[in-house]
């Protein structure tokens, strides 16, 4: 083996490690993930709309277009599922990895070994690829448009497949997610500034470069006007509605930083700025231009974004999904750092890397995540929300209430042995003491929808007569009656609501009479207390 070749095999190596870390961090108890909060804005959406009507509306409630007429396909083809729903976000996220680690004009082998494990462990990251949100695809489609960008305009010959490239991934991003044109748009006008700047000084080629400028740029807004015109149009006051409401100051802003990071601590965050400054240094040596271009898209970006005001906006969590366009640029500069501190132990400079990453992961919130087994509830607030307990007011206003001895008997057989079905139940962070509870019983849970047996009301997250379903995790409550089991041991009907903070409360069913009902088709229920009545299931089936 030739000196370069083994210098080079312990690089390779790493990027094979962090890619399968990567995979495992994006898919463990991902089949059994809970559909949380705003994962349920297409379902409602594509359920009382047609394709016309997904297409030309952003809704009140935000959701995705491109991803709810995917999952209204779906639907119409019987076969919308948890794992349907997850599944492009979770190919995002795998290929936002290989991606990275073919990049070899943008960095050298040890740095982007580095970089794809950053881009492999980073919480956020993580948390994009396992929820049905449009996050890890922004994650993959930003940063490809804006190097397309660059290869189009750096480049004398075959320029057209790079603007293509470009024009298709700032569309799709865009579409996507409005706020990822801040972003993609942005080196229209950094490199419209250079070519005014050489026009100024004279130069010839200046006005051919701000001609080609103006005609990518018309090219690029064709597709995005056709996509938007008509959802603007129609739900111009929604949208006009959710500006002008919320502030970022300088304690979001830095605990956005931190989220974006991964940590959760200053004394974390304090070396990871640092070495990002480093990595950024030295990028600039090789290539100032994409440097400059990032600082200026990420400032701008991040003040328009704060000059919207948009709702939720003071919140860390919300600015940090919003600046995703940003984040594997500002990791590739941490690589560079890191890279450049490993360098000094030479040979064992690859060792040393995946040390840091390794103590990045055990320091960061991700044990929290996946050490509880089962946890259905990994998008939930309170792993989500913020990162440090102390600030998450999840973890800090909780008022769990008093539990169950029936939970904590569960608690007594090995982990994850069960299976309950649980109603009524909410899917909304604010209103369900899902995780705090199953890390008592430590079961796993699937959910009834209490309509129209129960009653009809408010208290099911989408409509029981949606016919086109085929969720593993929610059942129909009236299948339950007639003998279903999914594959549980018991019914669970909770009595009351549970809120956090107190005093949020929804509309729930007459449970008295929900519960005779039950004892009319299951008999006799095995426990009962104030707060829950749980029911026996006959036979026992795998899982499915």
């Amino acid at each position: 083996m030739s000196p370069r070749r083994r210098e080079a095999w312990p690089w390779w190596l790493l990027v094979l490690a962090s890619l399968a870390a990567g995979i495992f961090l994006r898919t463990c108890q991902l089949g059994s993930q809970t559909l949380i909060d705003d994962e349920w804005h297409a379902v409602r959406m594509l359920i009382r709309a047609d394709m016309a009507g997904i297409a030309t509306h952003f809704g009140l409630a935000d959701y995705c277009i491109p991803l709810t007429l995917y999952y209204r396909w779906l639907y119409d083809l019987g076969a919308l599922s948890e794992w349907q729903m997850h599944l492009p976000l979770l190919l995002a996220g795998i290929a936002l990895l290989a991606w990275a680690a073919c990049q070899r004009h943008l960095a050298p082998l040890p740095v982007r070994a580095a970089w794809v494990g950053l881009l492999a462990i980073s919480p956020q990251l993580v948390y994009f690829s396992r929820t049905a949100r449009p996050y890890a695809l922004v994650a993959v489609l930003a940063p490809a448009a804006i190097l397309a960008f660059r290869e189009w305009r750096s480049r004398d010959r075959r320029r057209w497949p790079w603007a293509l490239l470009y024009i298709g991934t700032t569309f799709l991003a865009g579409w996507l997610h409005l706020l990822s044109l801040v972003f993609t748009l942005w080196p229209f006008a950094h490199y419209g500034v250079l070519a005014l700047r050489d026009l100024a000084r004279g130069r010839a080629q200046a006005r051919r470069e701000l001609l080609e400028l103006i005609g990518l740029g018309l090219l690029t807004s064709a597709p995005l006007v056709a996509a938007l015109a008509l959802p603007f149009v129609n739900d111009w006051g929604a949208m006009a509605g959710k500006s002008g409401l919320d502030s970022i100051t300088p304690q979001s802003l830095y605990r956005t930083g931190l989220m974006m990071f991964g940590v959760g601590a200053w004394w974390l965050f304090v070396p990871l700025l640092a070495l990002c400054a480093v990595g950024a240094w030295r990028h600039a040596r090789r290539d100032r231009d994409l440097v400059v271009l990032v600082l200026g898209m990420s400032v701008v970006g991040v003040s328009v974004i704060a000059a919207a005001r948009p709702a939720w906006i003071q919140h860390a969590a919300a600015m940090a999904r919003y600046a995703v366009s940003v984040l594997p640029f500002l990791l590739l500069f941490v690589a560079e750092g890191l890279v450049d501190l490993a360098g000094r132990l030479r040979s064992l400079a690859s060792a040393g890397v995946a040390a840091v990453l390794v103590a990045l992961v055990a320091l960061g919130p991700m044990p929290g995540w996946f050490l509880r087994w089962p946890n259905q509830y990994v998008e939930h607030a309170i792993f989500q929300f913020d990162y440090d307990e102390r600030e998450n007011p999840y973890a800090q206003l909780l008022e769990l209430g008093p539990v169950s001895p029936f939970y904590r008997d569960l608690a007594k057989q090995p982990p994850g042995s069960l299976t309950l079905i649980e109603t009524p139940a909410s899917f909304n962070s604010n209103y369900t003491p899902g995780p705090w509870l199953q890390a008592i019983h430590r079961q796993k849970l699937k959910f009834a929808l209490a309509s129209p047996v129960c009653g009809v009301g408010r208290w099911d997250e989408y409509s029981y007569l949606a016919t086109g379903t085929r969720f593993r995790r929610v059942v129909p409550l009236g299948d339950v009656f007639d003998g279903a089991t999914y594959g549980a041991r018991y019914l669970v009907m909770r009595l009351q609501p549970w809120s956090l903070p107190p005093g949020l409360e929804q509309a729930w069913p007459d449970m008295a009479d929900c519960v005779a009902k039950a004892e009319a088709k299951l008999g006799a229920p095995v426990y009962r207390d104030e707060g829950i009545v749980v029911f026996a299931l006959g036979g026992h089936p795998p899982e499915r």
